[in-house]
C-alpha cells in the first residue's frame, strides 16, 4: 500500500473542490468533522483524522466529536482511512465500501475497447440549473441496485446554485450527448497532477450499451492531453462500476469505509 499516494489522493479529494463540496471542516487536535449545511447522507458528513494511541481515547474523541456533529443535526459517521489507526467494535455499523481506483497506462489509451456503437460527445456546460436537473433524472433511478439511487434531493439545489471556491483547482462539468440528447452526466476536477472523475452517471434508458465506458475513455483523453500523470475516481465497491473500472484498466489503490455509531 502506497501510503503517500493516498494522502495525495486524500488531500485531493477532500479539498479539490471545497467550497462545492464541504460547507466546512472544524479541525481539532485530534480529529477533524467535515460538514455540510445542506446535503444530510454520510458522503458530506462526517468524523475523520482521528488520531488515537489506543482504543480508550478512541472512544473519548468519538464521544467529543459527537456531540458537536449532532449539533449540526447529522448523524455520528465515522470516515476511517488507511493512514489512521481506528478502534472500532460491535457498536460501528458498516454503512458503506468506497474503493478508490487510479489509471496510469496512458500508453495503452488507444487500445481501451468500450464496444459502444454510438457516438457519444462530451459538452462542457456552465448551465448549472440544467445540470442539476439531468444530474437527478441520471441518479434518482428507483434501482435498489443502483448504489447512488437514494441520492439526496438537496444536491439538485446545490448544483444549481454552484459558485467556483478560489483554489488551485479546475472544475469542468459534462453533458454526455447521442445525437444531441443528454444521456448521462460527468466532472472533471484537476490540479497540476491528478484527473479526478466526479459524478459520472448515465440515464438509466441509456446503460449497457457502453456509454459510460465512452465517456471514462474520453476523460482520460483529456487526462492525458494535460499532461497529467493519474486519472483518480472512487465508487462503491460490490457494485458494477467498480468492476467496470478495473476492466477499463483501473488499479485498486485502497478502501474506505463509512460507518455509524450505534
Amino acid at each position: 500500500m502506497d501510503l503517500e499516494l493516498i494522502k495525495k489522493l486524500e488531500h485531493f479529494h477532500l479539498y479539490s473542490n471545497l467550497g462545492f463540496t464541504f460547507s466546512g471542516v472544524d479541525k481539532y487536535e485530534k480529529y477533524n468533522i467535515f460538514h455540510h449545511n445542506q446535503i444530510k447522507d454520510i458522503y458530506f458528513n462526517f468524523i475523520t483524522d482521528i488520531n488515537a494511541n489506543d482504543k480508550e481515547e478512541f472512544d473519548q474523541i468519538i464521544q467529543e466529536a459527537s456531540s458537536k456533529i449532532k449539533a449540526k443535526n447529522r448523524e455520528v459517521i465515522v470516515y476511517t482511512s488507511p493512514t489512521k489507526k481506528t478502534f472500532l467494535d460491535d457498536t460501528y455499523e458498516l454503512l458503506s465500501s468506497e474503493v478508490w481506483q487510479i489509471y496510469k497506462n496512458f500508453d495503452q489509451l488507444n487500445l481501451l475497447q468500450t464496444n459502444c456503437p454510438f457516438n457519444v460527445t462530451l459538452e462542457q456546460t456552465t448551465n448549472m440549473k440544467l445540470y442539476s436537473k439531468e444530474l437527478i433524472k441520471a441518479y434518482q433511478t428507483g434501482d435498489s441496485q443502483d448504489p447512488y439511487g437514494d441520492l439526496d434531493t438537496a444536491y439538485q439545489e446545490v448544483y444549481a446554485n454552484y459558485t467556483k471556491t478560489q483554489n488551485n483547482f479546475a472544475c469542468e462539468f459534462f453533458f454526455a450527448k447521442v445525437n444531441g440528447e443528454i444521456v448521462g452526466i460527468t466532472q472533471g476536477v484537476y490540479d497540476h497532477e491528478i484527473y479526478g472523475i466526479y459524478g459520472l452517471a448515465v440515464k438509466k434508458q441509456f446503460r449497457n450499451h457502453g456509454i459510460g465506458k465512452e465517456i471514462v475513455k474520453q476523460q482520460l483523453q483529456m487526462c492525458k492531453n494535460k499532461n497529467l500523470q493519474l486519472a483518480f475516481l472512487q465508487t462503491e465497491d460490490g457494485y458494477y462500476p467498480a468492476d467496470i473500472y478495473r476492466k477499463l484498466g483501473f488499479e485498486d489503490v485502497c478502501m474506505k469505509y463509512y460507518y455509524k455509531k450505534n
